[in-house]
C-alpha cells in the first residue's frame, strides 16, 4: 500500500517540472470528462412509430377552465377522468400574447407561434356568408380546393402574414398537415360566436397547412339563443353531441370546442364579478355534464382523450395563474400525472406537447419543426391536490421573482453607486461597504436555499433569504475576520458547490427559486438557468482563485488537480443534456474556465492559446450536440432539437434560431434591468482601477491570483453576454464575484497603505 503511494508521490514530483505538464493534464481532465459525457445515463424512451390506423384522438377544448374549476362536487366527471386518466399543468406561452387566436395556433403547430384575428373566421364550406359561396372565396384566396364536408380557415393568410412580419417562422396547422400526409382525417365541431363576432379559432388546431379541415360543423347550429344568459348565445349541445356521434366514426381526429367559457370571459368586464361567477359555475357544469355524454360515446380503449384549456382566463392571467388544466383519458397506457420531454417537470406539459403527443398515437412521426415532444404518464395518487400545490408554488415564484429580483439588483446598483461616490471623494469611507460587497456575494447562495421556504408569505420569504445571507457572512467573519481570501473561498466555493449539487439533484432548488428559472414563464423547465449559470460561473473561479491565492507562489499540486477537476466537473454539469443542458453556458464557462487556468497558471496568452480554447469549446458544443442527438427525439435537449431544425429546415431554420437568440439579448440589453447592473459593476470597476491612484497595482501584486480570477470572470462574462438568449443575465450575475472581491481589497490595501 505504502508503496503505491511513493509512486503518486513521484508522479507527482515529475508533474511539478514543468507548465506544460499541467497543460497535459487540463487535456486528460477533459479526456475524462467526454468519457463521463458519453456514459451518463441518459432518457432512452423511444417513441413508437408505427402507424395505428385503428386509433382515433378527440380534443375537447374547455378554453378559460381553470385548475380551481375542477373539482368532485362540481365536476364528477372531470373528476373521473382525472382518477381515471392524468391530469397535467399546461403551459399557455405563446410567441406573442395568451390570447385565443395565439393558443390555438400553437397547439395546431407544435411550437410557440403567433397567430392573428382573422383566425375567428372559420366556416363550413357549403355555408352562404351574405350570399357569398364560402366554398368559391376559399379557392379564390387560398388557390386550393375545399373539402365538400369540410371546414375551412378564411384567416388563414392573416395569421400567415402575422408570423412573416414578426420575423419568426411556423407552419400553422402543422399537425392537420402531418395527419393528412399519412392519410389520416381530421374533424372540427362547436364555436365560440358571441353577439356580432365569430370565435372559430378551434380549427387551426385540426386545420392542414391550407387551413382545410375534413369534416365538421363550426355553424351557427352549434349553439343556441338564451336571452337570460350572461352571452347571450351559450353551445347547444344536443346539437353538438349529435354532430359528433356522425362524425366520429369517419374522423380519425375530432376537434371539439366547448365555447361557453370563453364566451363569459370575453364580455366578462360587463358585468359585475358576482354574475360572472354565477355564469361560470354554470358553464363548467353544462361542460362537464356534455363530458359525461361524450364519454358514453367514444370507445375508450382505442381514443385518446384530451381536455384542454388552451388560454387562462381574464381574472388568473390578472392573479399570474398562467397554467392551465389538461386532460389525458383513455388510451393511455396508465393514469397519474402527465410530464414531457419539454419540461421534464413532474406534472407540467407544455402546449407545444399537444400536436407531437397526437402524431405519436397515430404513430406519425413527429417533424423537427414541432419544438414540442409527447406527453407520458407518470404514475401518481391524489393527481388534483398534488397539481394545485405545484401550481401554487410556480404561481409563487412567477409573481415574487419579479419583485424579489428586481429589488437585489436595484440594491446592488445603489451599493455600486455609493462605492464610485466614496472612490471619487472619499475613500477613506469604503471600508463601511465591505460587509455589504460580501452580503451581495452571499445573496444568490440565500436565494436558492430559501427556496424551501416557497409557501412562506413573501415579506417573510424575502426576510428569510436576507437572513440566510447575513448568516452565511456572519459565519465566514466569525472563521476569518481578517483573512480576505478565506472569506471569498468560503462564500464562492460554497456557492458553487450549493449549485452543482442542486443541479446533480434535478434543480429541484433552483426550479423554485426566485433566481432560477421560472417554468410558467416558458424560457427553461429544467437544468441550469443563466442567471445561475453566471452565479456558477463567477463563484467558482473566485473560490478557485482565492484558493490559490492562499499558496501564493507555489500551490501544490493538489491544488491545480482540485481546480481542474472542480472546473471540469462544472462544465460536465453545466452541459450535459440530462443535468444543465445549457448550450450558451457550456460555451462561457468552457472558455472562463480555461482562460482562467491558464492565467493562473501564468501561460503567455498569444494567438495559439487562443485558438486552441476556441478548438476546446468548439469540441465541447459538439460533443454536447452528438451526445444529445443519440438520445431519443423526445428526451433530446434544445440543443438536439436544434440541430435536427437545421438538417431538416437549412439555413432558413439556422437564421431563424439564431435571429431569435440575437433579437432577445438585444431587447433585453435594451430594456432589463440585468444591462444596468452590468454597466454599474463595469463602472464600478473602472472607477477602481483608477481612483486611489496606483491602489488597484498593489492590490495585481499583493493578491495575483485573485485579480487572474477576474479576468477570467470577465472572459466568461463577455463570452455569456455574446452567446446566450439572455446573456446580460449570466454577464451580471457573473460580475459580481469578481467586483465585490476586487473593491474589498482595494479598500484593505489603502487601509495597509495609510497604516505603513
Amino acid at each position: 500500500m505504502f508503496s503505491k503511494w511513493k509512486a503518486v508521490f513521484k508522479v507527482t514530483k515529475f508533474f511539478k517540472v514543468k507548465k506544460s505538464s499541467f497543460l497535459t493534464l487540463f487535456i486528460s481532465a477533459a479526456a475524462i470528462a467526454a468519457v463521463l459525457f458519453l456514459v451518463l445515463p441518459a432518457w432512452t424512451e423511444g417513441v413508437d412509430t408505427e402507424r395505428k390506423s385503428s386509433r382515433k384522438a378527440v380534443i375537447v377544448v374547455m378554453d378559460r377552465l381553470s385548475l380551481k374549476d375542477i373539482s368532485p362536487e362540481h365536476t364528477p366527471n372531470l373528476n373521473r377522468m382525472i382518477k381515471e386518466g392524468a391530469l397535467g399543468l399546461m403551459n399557455t406561452k405563446t410567441a406573442g400574447i395568451r390570447d385565443t387566436a395565439n393558443t390555438y395556433a400553437t397547439i395546431g403547430a407544435g411550437k410557440l407561434l403567433l397567430s392573428d384575428d382573422a383566425a375567428a373566421f372559420s366556416f363550413n364550406t357549403k355555408s352562404v356568408i351574405e350570399n357569398i359561396p364560402i366554398s368559391r372565396q376559399y379557392e379564390a384566396r387560398i388557390g386550393k380546393k375545399a373539402p365538400e364536408q369540410g371546414v375551412v380557415c378564411m384567416g388563414l393568410p392573416g395569421i400567415k402574414y402575422s408570423i412573416e412580419n414578426a420575423g419568426i417562422t411556423g407552419e400553422p396547422g402543422l399537425l392537420g398537415e402531418q395527419l393528412h400526409a399519412h392519410g389520416l382525417k381530421t374533424a372540427v365541431l362547436g364555436n365560440a360566436d358571441i353577439m356580432g363576432e365569430f370565435h372559430r379559432e378551434a380549427a387551426t388546431i385540426a386545420m392542414d397547412r391550407w387551413g382545410r379541415v375534413d369534416f365538421g360543423d363550426v355553424s351557427r347550429s352549434m349553439i343556441e339563443w338564451k336571452p337570460d344568459s350572461l352571452s347571450l348565445y351559450r353551445t347547444n349541445y344536443s346539437s353538438l353531441l349529435e354532430t359528433f356521434k356522425k362524425i366520429y366514426p369517419a374522423a380519425d381526429l375530432t376537434v371539439v370546442e366547448t365555447g361557453d367559457l370563453y364566451r363569459i370571459d370575453l364580455i366578462s368586464d360587463r358585468a359585475l364579478p358576482e354574475a360572472v361567477k354565477k355564469a361560470r359555475a354554470e358553464a363548467v357544469k353544462r361542460a362537464d355534464a356534455f363530458m359525461g355524454s361524450l364519454l358514453k360515446n367514444i370507445n375508450s380503449e382505442n381514443t385518446l382523450l384530451l381536455v384542454v384549456s388552451p388560454c387562462p382566463s381574464k381574472e388568473d392571467i390578472k392573479n399570474s395563474s398562467l397554467f392551465t388544466p389538461i386532460i389525458m383519458y383513455g388510451d393511455i397506457g396508465g393514469k397519474g400525472i402527465l410530464t414531457s420531454g419539454t419540461t421534464r417537470r413532474n406534472g407540467i406539459v407544455s402546449n407545444a406537447d399537444v400536436a407531437p403527443t397526437l402524431l405519436n398515437y397515430f404513430g406519425v412521426p413527429v417533424p423537427a419543426e414541432m419544438t414540442g415532444r409527447p406527453m407520458e404518464v407518470l404514475k401518481a395518487e391524489n393527481a388534483l391536490e398534488i397539481l394545485s400545490e405545484v401550481n401554487r408554488s410556480h404561481v409563487f415564484v412567477y409573481t415574487a421573482r419579479p419583485i424579489l429580483v428586481k429589488g437585489y439588483v436595484v440594491l446592488q446598483i445603489i451599493i455600486m453607486l455609493l462605492i464610485m461616490a466614496i472612490l471619487l471623494l472619499n475613500p477613506g469611507l469604503l471600508h463601511i461597504t465591505r460587509p455589504l460587497l460580501l452580503w451581495l456575494m452571499a445573496v444568490p447562495l440565500a436565494l436558492l436555499l430559501v427556496s424551501i421556504f416557497k409557501f412562506l408569505p413573501l415579506p417573510l420569504y424575502a426576510l428569510g433569504a436576507a437572513l440566510i445571507a447575513f448568516i452565511v457572512v456572519s459565519a465566514a467573519y466569525s472563521c476569518w475576520k481578517k483573512e480576505d481570501v478565506n472569506l471569498f473561498m468560503f462564500i464562492g466555493m460554497a456557492t458553487s458547490l450549493a449549485v452543482l449539487l442542486d443541479v446533480l439533484a434535478g434543480s429541484p432548488l433552483m426550479t423554485y427559486s426566485t433566481l432560477g428559472f421560472d417554468a410558467m414563464s416558458g424560457a427553461r423547465y429544467y437544468g441550469l438557468g443563466n442567471e445561475y449559470m453566471g452565479v456558477l460561473l463567477g463563484a467558482s473561479i473566485i473560490g478557485a482563485a482565492s484558493l490559490w491565492e492562499k499558496y501564493r507562489g507555489a500551490p501544490p499540486l493538489g491544488v491545480r488537480i482540485f481546480t481542474a477537476l472542480f472546473f471540469f466537473l462544472a462544465l460536465l454539469l453545466t452541459g450535459h443534456p440530462k443535468f444543465g443542458s445549457n448550450v450558451g453556458g457550456t460555451i462561457a464557462v468552457a472558455a472562463g474556465y480555461l482562460f482562467t487556468f491558464l492565467f493562473l497558471m501564468d501561460v503567455r496568452i498569444g494567438f495559439r492559446q487562443i485558438a486552441a480554447v476556441a478548438g476546446a469549446v468548439a469540441a465541447s458544443v459538439a460533443l454536447l450536440a452528438v451526445i444529445d442527438m443519440s438520445r431519443s427525439v423526445e428526451a433530446q435537449s434544445h440543443l438536439g432539437r436544434a440541430v435536427s431544425m437545421v438538417m431538416e429546415g437549412g439555413w432558413p431554420a439556422a437564421w431563424d434560431i439564431i435571429y431569435r437568440k440575437v433579437n432577445m439579448n438585444l431587447k433585453l440589453i435594451r430594456f432589463t434591468i440585468w444591462s444596468r447592473l452590468f454597466l454599474a459593476l463595469l463602472g464600478a470597476l473602472a472607477v477602481a482601477f483608477y481612483r486611489p491612484v496606483g491602489l488597484m497595482n498593489k492590490v495585481r501584486e499583493n493578491y495575483p491570483y485573485i485579480f487572474k480570477g477576474l479576468l477570467g470572470i470577465l472572459v466568461g462574462s463577455g463570452f455569456a453576454l455574446l452567446v446566450n438568449d439572455s446573456g446580460i443575465v449570466a454577464a451580471a450575475t457573473s460580475m459580481i464575484f469578481g467586483t465585490a472581491p476586487l473593491i474589498y481589497l482595494v479598500n484593505r490595501v489603502y487601509e495597509d497603505t495609510k497604516k505603513s
